[in-house]
């Protein structure tokens, strides 16, 4: 019963509408290079790992390797999948869940991790609620929850009810909700539990008191962000795709030297996406989802079948396949790949722009 609706609500998902947004930086050749710059789609979320982007266009670095992005934000995975499937963009990043299904739908190539989530994929309970249903969960029977479906979300409030909170699936109901509906839901009174992940945590916890009872960190899950390009554009602008992750590289790099300047451009992000939450927790955000430096990816990425990260993308794919999101696991050889990462430790120069601290 679960599985029918699931798969019923993932058939409605794919139809969401998109959110609209956009920046991109000048049609200008890199130094030195008399050739146009390489037009590259870029689809985001209002998510903590779209700052990378956000921090590259702001400093000027896109057109320093001859990119030329243009921007397209999504409210969430499923939609954002969907519309790849149809071309509208050629790189982005999204939750390992997405990035399974992209690659189950139409051979979405993984390249590099965006961050860590495991911290801030959270059950939410509203403030009058919640000390009640983490000391007896089984107050949490016969409950309707709100989650948004085809997502990293999903799974950790699914592993957070079983292995937390000792619930079956047909004890609860999924309820799917996109996760500004989520919000206004929980902060309406009509859900008084609900699957949030940040920064919507912060939200209502800022707003209505609301309090996390689980995360995907208390019950071990590895929960990442992927970022990942069609098969069509890495066949086409393999050059492209390895200078768009040296940017995202840069980014994290000059991150890590400068944590007070990142909180500024994180909040000016989130502003430009339409999220505003207090600045008190722009610190916490960069904590809790960190991002992987070039020496970081290749150790994760390293092994092929048997890396760290093969074995995370297993995870998740049994999951899906759990309850039907796909039939057949896509083959970490076949859709997880190094190749990008080593074009970039391999070549001296780009290597050197993507582990540079500077502006």
């Amino acid at each position: 019963m679960m599985r029918h609706r699931y798969i019923k609500a993932l058939a409605a998902l794919a139809t969401s509408s998109v959110l609209a947004a956009a920046f991109s930086a000048p049609a200008v050749a890199a130094p030195g290079d008399d050739k146009a710059p390489v037009k590259i789609r870029i689809a985001q979320q209002p998510q903590r790992w779209g700052l990378e982007w956000y921090i590259a266009t702001q400093k000027g670095w896109w057109k320093q390797v001859g990119l030329d992005p243009v921007m397209s934000t999504f409210s969430s995975g499923a939609p954002e999948i969907a519309a790849g499937a149809s071309g509208s963009w050629d790189v982005g990043g999204a939750g390992n869940i997405p990035s399974v299904l992209g690659a189950s739908r139409y051979g979405l190539q993984t390249i590099g991790l965006a961050d860590g989530e495991a911290a801030i994929i959270s059950i939410m309970a509203t403030k009058d609620k919640a000390d009640a249903y983490a000391k007896n969960p089984a107050l949490l029977k016969g409950k309707t929850i709100p989650v948004t479906t085809n997502s990293t979300g999903h799974w950790g409030a699914a592993v957070c009810l079983e292995k937390k909170f000792g619930l079956k699936p047909d004890d609860y109901r999924f309820v799917n909700l996109s996760p500004s509906e989520i919000n206004a839901a929980v902060n309406s009174g009509r859900y008084d539990v609900a699957q949030v992940w940040a920064p919507n945590t912060y939200i209502l916890e800022s707003t209505i008191g609301a309090k996390v009872i689980c995360t995907g960190a208390d019950v071990g899950l590895p929960i990442t962000s992927n970022l990942f390009v069609t098969p069509a554009f890495a066949k086409e602008n393999p050059d492209a795709v390895a200078k768009f992750l040296a940017v995202y590289l840069r980014a994290v790099a000059w991150q890590r030297a400068n944590p007070k300047e990142a909180e500024a451009y994180l909040g000016a992000f989130f502003k430009s996406v339409g999220v505003n939450i207090p600045p008190e927790y722009l610190a916490r955000e960069l904590r809790d989802r960190p991002a992987y430096t070039l020496a970081e990816q290749l150790k994760i990425f390293d092994g092929g079948e048997k890396s760290q990260m093969a074995d995370w993308w297993m995870q998740v794919s049994k999951f899906m396949e759990s309850v039907g999101v796909v039939r057949k696991i896509p083959s970490v050889k076949d859709h997880v790949t190094n190749k990008y990462l080593l074009m970039i430790q391999n070549d001296p120069k780009l290597k050197a722009f993507a582990e540079n601290t500077g502006d």
